[in-house]
């Protein structure tokens, strides 16, 4: 009884085994093609550029940005402008003020006319940060904003521009 058992075991491993080593890096792979959102909310990033007020503006009480590059654990094909392109980089954009409300649509964070990416709300509910793989958004003297929806008249501006650091940024 025990001596068949064992067979079976053994007869169904070297099945199996050579199965997945011929289907199994591909098939890992499909599954972890994309960075999961909350590693790039998390890890750390190179400043490329910040601005605090220490008086709030606007009826968001915004009180300043900071862009931060994110290196990539390994390289991503995203769609950028209508085209596949791969990507090493993120940009994450984090906007400072608050309390910001939650509401039925999504936060959208905006630089200049584009938008860098749907803002999730910290626990706080002091910071709303987006993910972005475009690199030309991330210019000297752009305008970071702040809207909730994608209606370009909503947005909230914050006045100080973006001002690139010398290793950060598209220079």
């Amino acid at each position: 009884m025990k001596r068949s058992l064992l067979h079976r075991r053994l007869a169904i491993t070297l099945l199996v085994l050579p199965f997945l080593f011929v289907t199994g890096p591909g098939a890992f792979a499909q599954r972890n093609r994309e960075v999961p959102l909350r590693e790039l909310m998390s890890v750390p990033g190179k400043l490329v550029s910040e601005a605090k007020s220490t008086r709030p503006t606007t009826e968001l009480n915004l009180t300043g940005y900071r862009v931060e590059e994110i290196k990539l654990p390994r390289q991503l094909n995203v769609e950028l402008h209508g085209q596949q392109v791969v990507v090493d980089k993120a940009w994450r954009v984090t906007v400072q003020g608050g309390p910001f409300p939650v509401r039925a649509m999504p936060a959208v964070i905006w630089i200049d006319d584009q938008i860098a990416g749907y803002g999730i709300e910290n626990e706080t509910l002091s910071q709303i940060t987006a993910i972005t793989f475009d690199s030309s958004l991330i210019r000297e003297g752009g305008v970071v904003s702040v809207s909730y929806g994608e209606e370009k008249e909503g947005r909230v501006r914050i006045s100080q521009r973006l001002r690139l650091t010398r290793e950060g940024g598209n220079q």
